[in-house]
């Protein structure tokens, strides 16, 4: 295990499962199956991880900006802090705003767009890099009471528009109700969701897409050209079983 490894699991101070070097992606998603199964019947969510030195200096920034001491104690107590957090959190009015403020900046432009002809997703992107699996993946068994609070223990948000990750916990809360969407794989800058009730019309497409807008922008305006639209993600969204997140 690397340094980073090490740092990673030293901060998340739960069972865990190492892939070094992997070459087959089969392999993982077996596992991550088995291991999502498992955690049905021990109480455990499966968590997997990209690691990298960001996403470890991420995790150091708590230590610094939050005051919290490096220790299991210090932070459980800051994880606790951030979902007691979330719950002051009100998603509508979080989302809404941030909504209204990235359309007035585009007033001028066809940001809304069209439909697209478009196959549904099921897979996860962040565990390869380019076509070959990353050299180190760790899947945490992450013992949290809920699934939306795995955003509280791999705290990667805060920077740039990327929501802080009391707002992703509660996010999260809201799409795991309305959707069944579950946190699943994390890496300094991404969050891979995989669900059980994708939207099946394009109207209810077009709204869940107006606020995967409003929670990460870059996901729209960084997407090809001819993609860069609302309605464009909602065309990826319509029956997806799996959705990706990116912040610059």
């Amino acid at each position: 295990m690397t340094e980073c490894g090490k740092a990673i699991i030293d901060f998340l101070g739960c069972e865990y499962e190492l892939f070094e070097n992997e070459t087959s992606e089969n392999n993982l998603i077996n596992r991550w199956d088995a291991l999502t199964e498992l955690g049905k019947r021990e109480g455990f969510f499966p968590l997997l991880i990209v690691s990298s030195d960001t996403l470890v200096e991420k995790l150091e920034f708590v230590f610094d900006d939050f005051d919290v001491e490096n220790t299991p104690e210090g932070i459980a107590a800051y994880r606790q802090n951030v979902i007691a957090d979330s719950k002051r959190v009100d998603v509508t009015t979080f989302l809404s705003g941030r909504l209204d403020e990235y359309l007035e900046m585009h007033t001028d432009d066809n940001i809304w767009g069209e439909l697209l002809p478009c196959e549904p997703n099921h897979c996860f992107y962040c565990p390869l890099e380019g076509e070959k699996l990353h050299s180190e993946l760790i899947i945490a068994k992450v013992p949290a009471q809920n699934p939306w609070e795995l955003a509280a223990w791999i705290p990667m948000g805060g920077f740039n528009d990327c929501p802080s990750p009391a707002e992703q916990v509660a996010v999260f809360r809201h799409w795991y109700k309305k959707y069944g969407a579950v946190p699943c794989v994390v890496t300094h800058d991404n969050w891979e969701l995989e669900l059980a009730n994708p939207p099946r019309t394009d109207e209810a497409a077009e709204e869940l897409a107006k606020e995967h807008f409003a929670f990460c922008y870059d996901i729209v305006m960084q997407a090809a050209r001819g993609w860069d639209t609302i309605r464009a993600r909602a065309s990826t969204l319509k029956n997806s079983t799996t959705w990706y997140f990116w912040w610059d």
